[in-house]
């Protein structure tokens, strides 16, 4: 790669956010020694969450809102379970990697009736496909197990020196696939792939008409953001040791868009921030969980009315806000040495 290429916008950016990224790093890896058993379980399920909630986000790019995503998920879950338990188990990282494929072909299966819709209509395609199978994972109960799911899954099996049966370790596992996944989507974004998809989104007629085959970028972040639901659902299965098709509902489809629609879903970081806001709430509020949904409804209601896109759109406010006051501050400062001399 030459350095004007390197030195690029879309490589500077990039390379911007991969030393953010190493700087956070340390601080990941050490989080988790200084959490009780029960922050691990969170920290674990919420980079698993943030892996699908970025996968998500993918697809709201091309301008559609799937509510087939965590019933794809099931898949990489189902996927995993059901080879790792049978009587010649086979590696759970052989699955690691087959449960999303099996994600992305069912998504590339239903792309072509799905993505024919718009708007609301393909809200519904896509809530009909991901209960047709859900209702699968219900009545094959000779291979997904029924309403009783699969248990006793095993976890997988150590790497350099990694025990991913404790909690600790399999924290290393999900963190290292949300973080790895955060980079991959966001380098893809930042590609004239990327951009093309949000030009689609934007105008498809427009793209159409400009020699741009609007249906293979429609396609393409809608089977990607499927695969990464795949990569979540393996490991959410697997570290719960045992799934049913009680863990895919519309609950966990709700705080998925609910986490879209708090955070935003304009920058890369919106729905993250969704997300932990919509965790805390969960925690705060975990002796009364039948009030959960309630306060996450209200959550969406209040992002709308009073925020322009999302907590996202709040964040370059509150950091103009900090650069105006360290600048007047180094200002007062400057002004009190010149008096001084």
């Amino acid at each position: 790669m030459t350095r004007a290429a390197l030195l690029s916008p879309v490589n500077k950016r990039f390379i911007k956010a991969c030393s953010g990224t190493a700087l956070v790093v340390p601080l990941l890896v050490g989080l988790p020694h200084i959490l009780s058993p029960y922050w691990q379980s969170v920290s674990v399920l919420f980079a698993i969450n943030v892996t699908l909630v970025l996968g998500y986000r993918l697809i709201t790019t091309m301008g559609g809102w799937s509510f087939a995503h965590v019933s794809t998920m099931g898949l990489g879950a189902y996927t995993m379970a059901i080879l790792t338990t049978l009587e010649n188990p086979w590696s759970f990282w052989i699955t690691f990697f087959l449960g999303p494929l099996v994600a992305g072909v069912f998504a590339l299966l239903i792309a072509y009736p799905v993505l024919r819709t718009r708007h609301y209509y393909f809200f519904l395609s896509t809530f009909a496909a991901g209960e047709a199978l859900r209702q699968c994972y219900v009545q094959f109960s000779g291979i997904t197990g029924g309403t009783y799911g699969i248990a006793f899954v095993p976890r997988p099996e150590s790497i350099l020196g990694i025990d991913f049966k404790t909690t600790t370790g399999f924290y290393y596992l999900a963190m290292a696939l949300a973080v790895s996944t955060g980079l991959a989507l966001y380098r893809f974004e930042l590609s004239r792939y990327g951009a093309t998809i949000k030009a689609v989104a934007a105008n498809e007629e427009l793209s159409e008409s400009n020699g741009i085959n609007t249906w293979a970028y429609r396609t393409l972040p809608f089977v990607l953001g499927s695969v990464v639901a795949g990569f979540a659902g393996t490991l959410y299965g697997n570290f719960n040791g045992i799934i049913g098709p009680s863990d895919f509902t519309a609950y966990l489809m709700f705080k998925l868009v609910a986490a879209a629609i708090v955070g935003g879903v304009v920058t890369f970081y919106g729905p993250v921030l969704g997300l932990l806001f919509l965790t805390a709430l969960e925690e705060i509020f975990r002796d009364y969980t039948d009030w959960v949904p309630l306060f996450w409804g209200f959550s969406v209601i209040l992002a709308l009315l009073f925020t322009k896109g999302g907590l996202e759109s709040v964040v370059p406010g509150i950091a103009a806000r900090v650069r105006s006051v360290r600048a007047e501050r180094d200002g007062g400062q400057s002004g009190q040495k010149l008096e001084g001399s």
